[in-house]
């Protein structure tokens, strides 16, 4: 799009006709329809009714040029907090995210082809999505937000979307956007959705609202009308998480796991430098370990997790279980883990009287930014790590007999392609 089809100060056709919006707390109120000045976070829907250009029938058969037909087109409203808040009367048809976890959530209401540009296509689960028959993205139709190193604002004309799929607030840190620039894109390209829920944000503020994954995936699906789609691959994450409750050992039985950062290289692992991350944190990136009881053994060894610590730090809790955490992802090699970490700590005095390390029990885990497919993948990929005695080993993926699966991948796949 060209400054001379659309400026700064000349808002499109479409954010008039196609959406009424609001950025609750900013400055822009372009045409909102159920304004809430509290930013209520639940889902509405409204009827709008609007006259057609055609005459009516007569009773005789003839038009009636002074009777009109009426039709109710429907129109929704959805409310993210803190600020955000769209009124559709269509289904966005192309889409621009940051990373993976709205991404991911696109893909999974069956609307891959609407996702446009993200910040990168790297954090897209291609391994993952390729253990699903019949659903894919194509990362080579998706506009990378950063080009060559930079962030700029016109891409976002150029990429001309119907809907921002991000936290406008987040927007200003990825972007070095000030509030005239998301206002600025509110009106000229397309109305801003999203809120971050990877961890609660404390930087901004103590009251930052925070949805867990579900919620916000239940908030995208009402923006696509995909309601029906959301409620099936829901019921496969409750029924997997249901089947994983009712076989888990007792507590007296698990073992205890500490999740850290084991970052390869000379100054981290090669130096017995380590962060320490607390599993029962809230937000999408630590669900998996929350939903699978997993404790903070730091916490209850008393270990600070400020800054970086050592092996000593590591021995005073000494988990059984050691979980690399966004450090190494599980589309990396076996091989390249073992040689880069696991290897460097056994041969260090310190690290090889490590209980996971001793028992083999050192293993890559899951990335921070995660959507409902990722997740199911990444809750799986835990309990088998684990929990092996009861779920089976994990091998890798693709690499996970039927049997040994802990939700249908076919039926997923199915509900993605909408045959549910």
């Amino acid at each position: 799009m060209s400054e001379d089809e659309t400026g700064p100060n000349d808002p499109t056709r479409r954010a008039y006709l196609k959406y009424g919006t609001a950025l609750v707390g900013g400055s822009l109120l372009a045409g909102c329809a159920g304004q809430s000045d509290t930013g209520d976070s639940e889902p509405t829907s409204t009827q709008t009714a609007t006259a057609t250009d055609e005459p009516a029938a007569t009773e005789s058969g003839a038009t009636d040029e002074s009777a009109e037909e009426t039709e109710t087109p429907e129109s929704w409203t959805v409310s993210m907090k803190p600020r955000t808040e769209v009124t559709f009367e269509s289904v966005p048809d192309s889409v621009v995210v940051y990373r993976a976890d709205y991404a991911d959530m696109l893909i999974a209401l069956g609307q891959g082809d609407a996702l446009v540009g993200m910040q990168d296509t790297q954090s897209l689960p291609m391994d993952m999505l390729a253990e699903l028959p019949g659903v894919s993205v194509d990362p080579a139709q998706i506009t990378p937000l950063r080009q060559e190193g930079e962030y700029d604002k016109e891409i976002f004309y150029d990429i001309d979307p119907d809907l921002l799929l991000i936290d406008p607030n987040n927007a200003k840190n990825y972007f070095e956007f000030d509030e005239a620039d998301i206002s600025e894109l509110e009106n000229t390209v397309a109305p801003w959705l999203g809120s971050f829920i990877r961890r609660p944000q404390e930087s901004i503020g103590p009251n930052y609202p925070h949805y867990t994954l579900y919620e916000a995936f239940e908030r995208v699906a009402t923006a696509f009308r995909a309601e029906d789609r959301f409620a099936a691959f829901k019921s496969v994450h409750d029924e997997m998480l249901s089947t994983i409750s009712e076989r888990v050992p007792p507590e007296s039985e698990r073992p205890s796991v500490g999740l850290a950062f084991l970052i390869p290289g000379d100054q981290f692992v090669g130096s017995g430098v380590f962060y320490l991350t607390d599993p029962t944190q809230p937000g999408m990136a630590k669900k998996q370990y929350r939903d699978l009881g997993v404790d903070n053994v730091w916490a209850e060894a008393g270990v600070s997790m400020d800054g970086q610590v050592n092996y000593e730090a590591l021995l005073e809790a000494d988990p059984d279980v050691l979980i690399s955490h966004n450090a190494f992802g599980f589309t990396d090699s076996v091989e390249d883990f073992q040689t880069r970490v696991v290897d460097v700590m056994r041969e260090d005095d310190l690290g090889k009287e490590l209980t996971a390390v001793k028992n083999g029990r050192v293993y890559r885990g899951g990335k921070n930014v995660q959507g409902p497919i990722i997740n199911l993948f990444q809750t799986e990929i835990a309990a088998k790590q684990l929990y092996p005695e009861t779920f089976g080993a994990w091998k890798g993926l693709g690499e996970t007999p039927a049997d040994e699966q802990l939700f249908d991948r076919q039926r997923v796949a199915d509900i993605i392609n909408g045959d549910f």
